[in-house]
């Protein structure tokens, strides 16, 4: 259905909902309380965003200690910062704590603040780093685990390998679920702790070419919701964080063209053929336009404020979306039909056809007429050919004999 079609019939439903009012009262007010929960509801949130930005004083921070996962750049590396400030006993997971990120997170800290190897794809790391923060710990308590390590995937599924589909699963869904799973003992110790997930908005929507990425941010936001439910007798909160696209590493585009560079040459012959280079160039202007709409670096620290509120929040919320637009966005995508938001999304992607499609736009139907060389079959019918021998047409005066039967009656 087209968008005009569509807009004519919810001009037609609204007009015979209006009509219905005027005879069937009581539809008039269930179709007001309804608009009135929702504008109560975006009035309530976009006034939580204005005033609820209390969090903990120093003075009840000192005893916290918080685990922070993907500490190496980005996000993760600034919430260690920031927690370190506020008083927290950080624990900043590195994949590589003698990068230069952790170096000079360690170096621009308090000696509250340590950088562990973490890689939450390895039992072992994770084992390790459970031993560690243990036996650090003395008198706090771990207060929160800050799930926050994460990559990014850009990639048609046709080409995607099976293994990236493994390896983003692993560390954006796993690794969530393996660091919590090893350290809830710790969070029960302190009855009222918290867990942070930070999801994505692609968790809500998928856009073409982020299958492996949303499908790992869905089952994150999953995890997360039973976890909520099921840590609710433990006195232990769990909250996501929800970002749109920023410029953090994740969002590099010479990362993601020599991903896309190298997927494309363990592409098979055929599949390869089958969309052609120009489609292939096409792709990556996609790809190109679609980064290029990350929002800029100073803005990075509206997501990392809200990470901040989930951790030392005096009244976390359940759900952090930064950026008001994209709140918006998220919640106008939400309510719209799938074929709806299903039209918005085709429009970003590349215009080309891939090179099978134009192949068999330009083969024309060939004439069955025609045989080899471009000779003219001859149409031979399965019934015979018959020859009908006229007889001469009767001239005028002559006469015709009819034979005389005659027939031997027995009485």
């Amino acid at each position: 259905m087209t968008w005009g079609c569509a807009l004519c019939l919810s001009l037609v439903v609204w007009a015979t909902l209006v009509t219905a009012t005027h005879y069937v009262w009581p539809l008039a007010f269930l179709g007001l309380g309804v608009l009135a929960v929702h504008i109560t509801d975006w009035a309530l949130k976009g006034l939580n965003n204005l005033t609820n930005k209390a969090i903990l004083s120093q003075g009840h921070t000192r005893d916290k200690a918080v685990l922070i996962t993907g500490c190496d750049t980005g996000f993760g590396h600034m919430l260690a910062e920031r927690l370190d400030h506020l008083g927290f006993k950080v624990y900043a997971g590195c994949l590589n704590p003698n990068g230069e990120g952790p170096l000079r997170l360690k170096a621009g800290a308090s000696y509250d603040l340590k950088t562990i190897k973490l890689d939450v794809t390895k039992d072992s790391d994770v084992r390790a780093a459970y031993d560690f923060v243990q036996t650090d710990i003395g008198n706090s308590k771990l207060w929160a685990v800050v799930n926050n390590a994460g990559i990014g995937e850009i990639s048609e599924i046709e080409w995607c390998s099976m293994s990236t589909y493994q390896r983003v699963l692993d560390i954006n869904t796993l690794g969530p679920i393996r660091i919590t799973k090893a350290f809830l003992p710790l969070l029960r110790d302190y009855n009222g702790g918290r867990v942070v997930i930070v999801a994505s908005l692609a968790a809500r929507y998928t856009f073409a070419g982020f299958s492996a990425y949303s499908m790992s941010k869905h089952a994150a936001v999953s995890f997360a919701d039973a976890l909520r439910l099921e840590m609710n007798k433990w006195n232990i909160s769990v909250h996501t964080v929800e970002p749109t696209l920023y410029r953090t590493q994740i969002a590099s585009e010479s990362y993601y063209m020599k991903a896309l560079n190298q997927t494309w040459e363990n592409l098979s012959e055929d599949i390869r053929n089958s969309y052609g280079n120009e489609y292939l160039k096409d792709y990556k202007s996609f790809i190109h336009e679609h980064l290029n709409r990350a929002l800029p670096t100073e803005k990075i620290a509206e997501v990392v404020d809200d990470m901040v509120h989930a951790v030392a929040g005096i009244q976390p919320k359940s759900r952090y979306v930064p950026n008001i637009k994209t709140q918006i966005r998220a919640r106008i995508l939400g309510m719209l039909p799938t074929d709806l938001v299903d039209d918005i999304m085709l429009r970003d992607l590349p215009s080309t056809p891939p090179a099978d499609i134009e192949r068999r736009k330009s083969q024309h139907l060939i004439d069955p007429r025609i045989g080899p060389g471009g000779q003219r079959l001859k149409r031979i019918f399965s019934m015979p050919s018959l020859q009908i021998k006229r007889s001469p047409s009767p001239k005028i005066g002559d006469f015709f004999t009819f034979p005389i039967v005659k027939e031997n009656l027995e009485e």
